[in-house]
């Protein structure tokens, strides 16, 4: 549990593109809190504003808490409208340096 990050973790299908800018203008107020930071992203945040083009078809960005590490995707398709996600991104396991070869076993 995390006391920065946990009002964030419900997924929200996004269908509409008011949808989209509203959580944007909500990402936009954590990032300037300092709760979050962007770790990855196709464009900037900047330019996705409501009246303008959208600058990709397809915009992604991956947020991550700066308490806990916690990962969220928030990825649109813009082009056809068919919308998108905010999401929590799965942690990654962490590997043990062996190889799982029982996928590979007959049996």
């Amino acid at each position: 549990m995390c006391y920065k990050c946990d009002g964030f973790s419900e997924t929200i299908k996004i269908e509409h593109p008011y949808e989209f800018f509203n959580i944007v203008e909500q990402v936009r107020v954590v990032l300037n809190e300092g709760t979050m930071k962007v770790i990855e992203g196709n464009c900037n945040l900047d330019d996705i504003r409501q009246g303008r083009p959208f600058p990709e078809d397809v915009t992604y960005h991956v947020f991550q808490c700066t308490n806990c590490g916690r990962k969220f995707s928030l990825c649109v398709e813009t082009y056809h409208g068919s919308g998108g996600s905010w999401i929590v991104m799965p942690p990654c396991k962490e590997s043990s340096g062996v190889a799982d070869t029982s996928i590979l076993d007959d049996n």
